[in-house]
């Protein structure tokens, strides 16, 4: 910290707004990508205040405008992440004794407009409807409805689990190594129901892509060598495609509704918050309060059980 503050004093013997920027982007230990992405916003306020500004003259009044008149127009969700972005700088800031407080800390986020087709993709789909597709047979494939009652088994994201490999899978103790968010190995756990499909979707292979294609690729859109399957040659289930087949089989949900829905149905069974954060792998119980919220139905049941003329 000592070094940073000896190189980037400016005027008035103060650290500077751009040198402060390159302290909190050196101290962050995150992928490339949204370093770079990071660079680009607080570079944005940067070039508008000028690099010499010292980084205790910047206030809120002044963030404010900025967030206003460069993302006044964006989405909410863009807004937010540009103005995470910069609180996260300040933050860093303030941690380091450059500021006395954050200027950021008390600027709101905006709030997202729900539309009707966006709340009823948010809403967990009723454990009933999801049992009666994997047990349907007749209708749907071995490895959609391995695939499905995986996703919803294990609380794992969708990429995570087309990412799997045969070898990393231990049938015995029902669990898996899969890289999660960020790059980092991390273990899923699953019950009896995908257990019981599991034997019969790997069919004796020993390695290679857990879910893979109906035909092997054709050889000038051949994938990587760790994207096929040594046994039959093809290549490892897309996420496009495996949305697609869940898409119409659901009649319009999407695959994050699955994880969703199970963490919702763990909190209505009144599981404790703590285990569900480890079973879902979120960093934070804030950023798991949207998944835990009681469903439509469990409000639904609440209302009824309390209806004054219940019989």
């Amino acid at each position: 910290m000592a070094e940073v503050i000896a190189i980037t004093k400016d005027v008035g013997n103060e650290v500077t707004l751009e040198a402060a920027m390159h302290g909190f982007l050196a101290s962050v230990d995150l992928a490339d990508s949204t370093i770079a992405v990071y660079r680009a916003t607080l570079w944005a306020l940067v070039d508008e205040l000028e690099s010499h500004t010292p980084v205790t003259k910047v206030g809120k009044a002044t963030i404010e405008r900025h967030l206003r008149e460069k993302y006044g127009s964006a989405a909410p969700a863009t807004f937010n992440r540009n103005l995470a972005t910069i609180a996260s700088l300040f933050a860093w800031a303030e941690e380091n004794e450059l500021v006395v407080r954050s200027p950021a800390r008390a600027i709101r986020r905006r709030r997202n407009k729900v539309s009707i087709e966006a709340e009823r993709q948010a809403r967990p789909i009723p454990i009933a409807d999801l049992e009666a597709l994997w047990t349907n047979h007749r209708k749907h494939s071995l490895r959609d409805r391995s695939f499905w009652a995986m996703a919803y088994d294990t609380a794992a994201r969708a990429d995570e689990l087309l990412g799997l490999n045969i070898e990393n899978i231990d049938q015995v103790n029902r669990e898996a190594v899969i890289t999660g968010k960020g790059g980092n190995t991390e273990r899923l756990y699953w019950s009896s129901t995908t257990a019981r499909l599991l034997p019969r979707l790997i069919n004796g292979r020993t390695s290679g892509p857990l879910f893979i294609g109906d035909r092997k690729p054709r050889s000038h859109l051949a994938p990587a060598a760790a994207d096929l399957c040594p046994t039959t040659g093809r290549a490892r289930l897309s996420y496009r495609r495996a949305e697609e087949i869940w898409k119409q089989a659901s009649n319009g949900s999407t695959l994050h509704q699955l994880r969703h829905s199970r963490l919702t149905h763990l909190a209505e069974a009144g599981e404790d918050i703590t285990m569900i954060k480890a079973k879902s792998r979120h960093r934070s119980l804030r950023s798991l309060e949207r998944y835990v919220a009681p469903s439509p139905t469990a409000i639904r049941d609440l209302t009824n059980r309390h209806d004054p003329n219940r019989r």
